[in-house]
């Protein structure tokens, strides 16, 4: 599975990826640097987002925040932060999860 890199976008950026057929696999979204807002929403399961991970393999030790299915979160970035990558997965199979984008100043 290959990286979401959403740095080369015109914002606000609106997608969705349908994760592993593998429960609890890992997918990175590379955020970029001017990003002021991340929102995800996980279709019909529950998901979670990680802030450390490796793209395309199953979590073991790293530590992850829940979001419930069909629930909006999102997180504002410190304009510090630069490009990063935050990682998402679910527990179910092949979860659907969007992802929405805004950039700032």
């Amino acid at each position: 599975m290959a990286a979401l890199d959403l740095t080369s976008n015109a914002y606000p950026f609106n997608s969705a990826v349908t994760l592993s057929g593998t429960p609890e696999t890992m997918q990175e979204l590379i955020v970029p640097g001017n990003a002021k807002r991340v929102e995800l929403v996980f279709t019909t399961n529950a998901g979670k987002v990680l802030t450390a991970g490796t793209d395309a393999t199953v979590i073991t030790t790293e530590i992850s925040f829940p979001i419930p299915a069909d629930s909006a979160w999102y997180y504002d970035y410190p304009q510090n932060k630069g490009t990063h990558s935050i990682y998402v997965a679910s527990s179910v199979a092949s979860t659907v999860v969007s992802v929405f984008v805004t950039a700032g100043d």
